[in-house]
């Protein structure tokens, strides 16, 4: 019951504070800039993660990295810095809004992309994507396909497979094949 009710006023407040965006097609080459929303369950996700977000620096991208963690605290493996951000269940007020001031700032930032790892529902991350003013959404979680540009129905949980995936299709939806 306590659940549904909190349930209830995160909607309403995403309802009453959901973003009007400026949508713009863009292609994983030429964005300048990249968001990337995940959830980190291990050790191992964090690693995984985190070669994709290096790989995408390499590339000369403005890349933010904004990581959930579903526990009370966040793990010591997770290790904040000036582009990365973690958070955990501690930075949620008591319907699951995230109250992080970064979180914030990274809804506030106009990325030419933002890519939601997400497989799973998460309150506070459907937040976030309700939130952002970006220009080109993706992402592969059923739950929050309402809040993509391209929804990508990627069933392998593979990171580096979906962002291959990414490049396929967003070169193709640009004209840039």
């Amino acid at each position: 019951m306590f659940s549904k009710t909190k349930r209830y006023f995160l909607r309403k407040y995403i309802r009453e504070h959901r973003v009007d965006r400026q949508r713009q097609v863009s292609s994983l080459k030429q964005a300048r800039s990249v968001g990337i929303l995940c959830e980190i369950t291990n050790e191992d996700s964090y690693k995984n993660i985190y070669a994709l977000f290096s790989k995408l620096q390499m590339e000369s991208k403005t890349v933010r990295l904004v990581g959930y963690v579903n526990e009370k605290e966040v793990p010591f493996y997770c290790l904040p810095q000036l582009t990365c951000d973690f958070f955990s269940n501690k930075h949620l007020n008591w319907y699951g809004k995230p109250m992080m001031p970064q979180l914030l700032d990274f809804t506030k930032l106009d990325f030419d992309i933002l890519i939601d790892f997400n497989y799973r529902d998460n309150a506070p991350v459907e937040s976030l994507l309700a939130l952002t003013k970006s220009k080109f959404i993706i992402g592969q979680n059923q739950g929050t396909s309402q809040y993509y540009d391209l929804f990508i129905n990627d069933t392998n949980k593979d990171y580096a497979h979906f962002l291959e995936a990414i490049y396929k299709y967003t070169s193709k939806l640009s004209g840039n094949e």
